[in-house]
């Protein structure tokens, strides 16, 4: 992480000796981020779980009753000859099994052993505004509206965090879904205070995880919280002490189990001898497999992986033949011809599914492990189709070796 510094520079230094941001008023409490915090190092933010989907146009309005179920999406994938499938069952939120368009099903993941969700999920960074600050939309409906059409298309986890807006996304999540349908998962993050767009502090002290956990709890209008995530470690405070007070809010009925964000795979090892971890969020992608020996612990433990920027920050989300192939590593500018190989496989193997380069990289996340939950988010109802329409693609052998040569294991 990077000190705020630049065009923002005086602005952070200021904010270090108290002086915070009025976020835009969308109701709910915020006093512990309003607080004034001298002495926390303010950060420059280079994405903190925001899922993102490129959304160009404006988002039509929806219309219809939450709960209805929806038809899929009428130009979804295809399935290839030679298909590599996972196979299983997977349960909706009515008790049913929702079959895969391309031939069979895919499987669901149990989370922490006693709460089932499917693999792909809908994250909330793509409901707040730029920088994480406010709501997206200035029509709250809009939002409201992608969140029902998530669950009303067969979503079961809905992955948010106290700081998106801040406040934002959790009030969103709650006045959309509440009361929350029998199988539907709530995941939430904390240890993260957000004080103006792209500038937050880790904040792990006992206190302040307990205030931010109770704050939950009342934005999203429950009384437990089914994965409260650690958002970061935080340095200044002992992982015995971070860990040590979720584990007392778990014992005490407020979260039912807990999960880590942008962790190591040593740190994650002395984790889960601390508290019992059902989740990780890291980046990962297809193009950025820095985590990779993460990926492989939680594979071995039985352990969720969350990816963020599972679309590369947007960078992922190109059409054949189009002007919008990825450009790197999690968003960041590639070699010419690192570039060039990627738009290549992802363009060429879109092109063969009928599908788009954004959900070449989600069908490859589901393909490349079962312990892979991707969530990615959108403000726009059609691009939520487009992504859950990911989990019907079936990729060749071919493909995902292909695929698999592209991302960047270190750094």
């Amino acid at each position: 992480m990077q000190w705020n510094e630049g065009t923002e520079g005086s602005t952070a230094r200021a904010r270090l000796h108290g002086d915070v941001a009025e976020r835009p008023d969308v109701g709910g409490e915020s006093d512990l981020r309003r607080r004034r915090t001298p002495g926390f190092p303010l950060f420059k933010l280079r994405g903190m779980d925001a899922q993102t989907h490129s959304d160009a146009a404006a988002d039509p309005e929806l219309t219809g009753q939450h709960g209805v179920q929806r038809e899929p999406h009428a130009t979804g994938p295809t399935t290839a000859a030679g298909a590599r499938t996972a196979g299983g069952t997977r349960p909706d939120l009515t008790g049913g099994t929702r079959p895969d368009l391309a031939g069979g099903t895919l499987p669901d993941f149990s989370l922490g052993g006693t709460l089932t969700v499917g693999r792909l999920g809908f994250g909330t960074g793509g409901l707040v505004g730029p920088g994480y600050w406010g709501p997206r939309h200035a029509d709250p409906a809009r939002s409201l509206a992608v969140l029902r059409r998530a669950v009303d298309r067969g979503v079961t986890l809905i992955d948010t965090a106290d700081n998106y807006g801040p406040d934002v996304a959790e009030e969103l999540v709650a006045r959309a879904l509440h009361p929350y349908p029998d199988g539907l998962v709530i995941a939430t993050k904390g240890g993260v205070v957000r004080t103006g767009p792209d500038v937050w502090h880790v904040a792990g002290r006992p206190e302040d995880l307990r205030a931010m956990c109770d704050a939950s709890l009342r934005r999203l209008k429950t009384d437990t919280i089914d994965l409260y995530q650690l958002h970061r470690l935080d340095p200044d405070v002992p992982m015995a002490e971070q860990l040590g007070t979720l584990v007392e809010l778990q014992q005490a009925g407020k979260i039912r189990h807990i999960g880590l964000d942008s962790i190591g795979a040593a740190e994650l090892t002395r984790a889960r001898e601390l508290a019992p971890i059902a989740s990780v969020q890291n980046r990962y992608n297809v193009l950025d497999r820095a985590s990779e020996d993460v990926l492989e612990l939680c594979e071995r433990t039985g352990t969720a992986f969350l990816p963020w920027f599972p679309l590369g920050h947007g960078t992922l989300v190109g059409r054949p033949g189009g002007s919008g192939g990825p450009k790197g590593r999690s968003g960041a500018s590639a070699s010419a011809s690192a570039s060039a190989s990627a738009t290549d496989a992802l363009t060429t193997i879109a092109a063969a599914h009928g599908a788009t380069t954004g959900q070449i990289a989600l069908a490859w996340l589901l393909h490349h492990s079962p312990a892979l939950l991707p969530t990615p988010g959108t403000g726009s109802p059609d691009h939520l189709d487009e992504n859950l329409a990911a989990e019907r693609i079936a990729l060749t052998e071919a493909e995902l070796t292909w695929l698999d040569g592209l991302g960047t294991v270190a750094g």
